[in-house]
């Protein structure tokens, strides 16, 4: 299994951009705090005083060719005497300075015999009056090396009114600019190069198991009060005019799947859990259950979650009294007692906790969670028990060795597939069997022209597990507007 190979995947890249647009208005406010700092102690002003010159040869009388390029030669031999330390020397004396404190700089502008002399310094005085001084003193110097040139003062220096090494607008624009494309690559590297599971293909690739299914992204058609609110909705596939029909087939092609594990080796028991949080993955346990009661097969689903009850939130329920499934754990309630939660008009029944039981751990390890479950087997066709992350709870691997299967949900571009194949290994050497991996969340290439969200789907853990969920407001149709009724796990089922 290549674990290591880089997948190219566009709304991956697109949902990191937007992710990590912080980074990039973080880089330009850093790009401008550089040019800040440098503006105010880095950067040392200069002022520069220029001065053009033009040489013509005294000994060519005629306007011609060879006139041209011989005055051009000859501006070009005065651009290196004018930098001779001789010059500089004479210069500061004709100055009164102590010496030349200053950069003396000629150049013949191109194609021509003009002559550029400049002097640059810290002080736009001190520009101006050595330039003025390397003026009066050249011909002292330039008359011994060439009698027959002619050098005219064609533009006089005047005093600098502004620095000539600020940073200009154009500068600074370049700067940001480069700010922009370095951050903007380094969350493109980070995006390919991030070893995670991005789309089918890289599953097939980077994972060893099984794939049971693929579930699309769902829009969750929130309106902007809920918004507002930060209400949260769960996409149930019964009961929900909203959700989309590949989504529903989705969970209807994985139901299948698990009908025929039952048919061929007898599972019926199945948990759901994932390896972090945020994977969708009590979404994924209840719309697994919802497709099997659909296809009139009796189904408990039952909330193992002990850390952080999720289910009675996704199908709005409330705490009622002899259906609490941690008082019948603790021994508070008789299996004759326990009421379940039967849901609208198909076989689903709901085995919840509303509220956290801190001796949760204690259940599952005295064995009391596996004989009541041994209990339901017998008189329903299938259990899917929804289970806490493996990475927030260790207690998941001993859930995993009394079902008979565990399904692994993977939300697309979220975990490492390396921490997804250590999942898999650790159910497998504490005893647990795999029926697979469901690959949640998933956008589809023919997206591309038209995406309006990149929202998450499904029902999510709060980024910090164990902090407080959002109210769900599941849209119902009307088949499914009836309450749910409590039926008892001893003799109605």
């Amino acid at each position: 299994m290549n674990n290591k190979k880089i997948t190219i995947e566009l709304f991956s890249i697109i949902k990191d951009l937007i992710k990590n647009a912080w980074v990039v208005l973080l880089a330009v406010l850093v790009g401008y705090m550089g040019i800040y700092i440098v503006s105010h102690s880095v950067y040392k002003p200069e002022y520069t005083a220029s001065a053009t010159l033009v040489v013509n040869n005294r000994s060519v009388q005629a306007e011609s060719i060879s006139q041209f390029q011989s005055a051009s030669e000859m501006a070009a031999v005065f651009s290196n005497v004018f930098t001779e330390p001789i010059i500089k020397q004479k210069a500061a004396a004709f100055a009164e300075k102590s010496g030349f404190n200053g950069k003396l700089t000629a150049s013949v502008l191109p194609d021509t015999n003009f002559l550029e002399v400049k002097v640059t310094s810290d002080s736009p005085q001190t520009s101006y009056e050595l330039l003025t001084a390397v003026l009066e003193v050249y011909p002292e110097v330039s008359g011994k090396v060439f009698k027959n040139a002619v050098i005219t003062v064609l533009s006089f220096p005047e005093m600098p009114h502004g620095t000539s090494n600020n940073i200009v607008s154009e500068n600074k624009s370049v700067i940001i600019s480069a700010c922009i494309a370095i951050s903007v690559f380094l969350i493109l590297v980070a995006s390919v190069m991030r070893d995670t599971v991005k789309n089918e293909q890289a599953f097939k690739e980077k994972i060893d198991s099984k794939l049971l299914g693929v579930i699309p992204h769902e829009n969750k058609k929130m309106t902007v009060r809920e918004i507002i609110d930060r209400k949260k909705k769960s996409l149930l596939i019964y009961g929900n005019t909203l959700v989309t029909l590949g989504f529903s087939e989705a969970y209807q092609k994985i139901a299948a799947k698990l009908e025929y594990m039952k048919h061929h080796s007898g599972d019926n028991v199945f948990a759901v859990t994932s390896v972090a949080e945020n994977e969708g993955k009590s979404t994924a346990a209840s719309n697994i259950a919802i497709a099997l009661a659909k296809k009139n097969k009796r189904v408990i689903l039952l909330d193992l979650d002990g850390k952080k009850p999720a289910l009675y939130k996704i199908f709005e329920e409330q705490y009622i009294e002899q259906s609490e499934l941690g008082e019948l754990f603790e021994g508070k309630l008789s299996y004759g007692d326990f009421r379940l939660r039967k849901y609208k008009k198909i076989p689903l029944y709901l085995a919840l906790n509303t509220k956290v039981h801190e001796n949760y751990y204690q259940w599952i390890r005295s064995g009391e969670v596996e004989r009541i479950l041994n209990v339901f087997k017998n008189k329903v066709d299938y259990i899917i028990v929804d289970t806490a992350p493996l990475s927030a709870d260790a207690s998941v691997t001993d859930i995993a060795k009394f079902v008979d299967k565990t399904i692994l949900i993977v939300r697309n571009d979220v975990v490492r597939a390396s921490a997804i194949n250590d999942a898999v290994i650790t159910i497998e050497e504490v005893g647990g069997k795999m029926a697979g991996c469901i690959l949640n969340d998933t956008y589809p290439e023919s997206l591309l022209g038209g995406v309006k969200d990149i929202s998450s789907g499904g029902y999510y853990y709060s980024k910090k597990y164990g902090s407080k969920y959002g109210y769900y407001n599941t849209e119902k149709a009307d088949h499914g507007s009836e309450e749910n009724e409590l039926v008892g796990a001893d003799s109605h089922l």
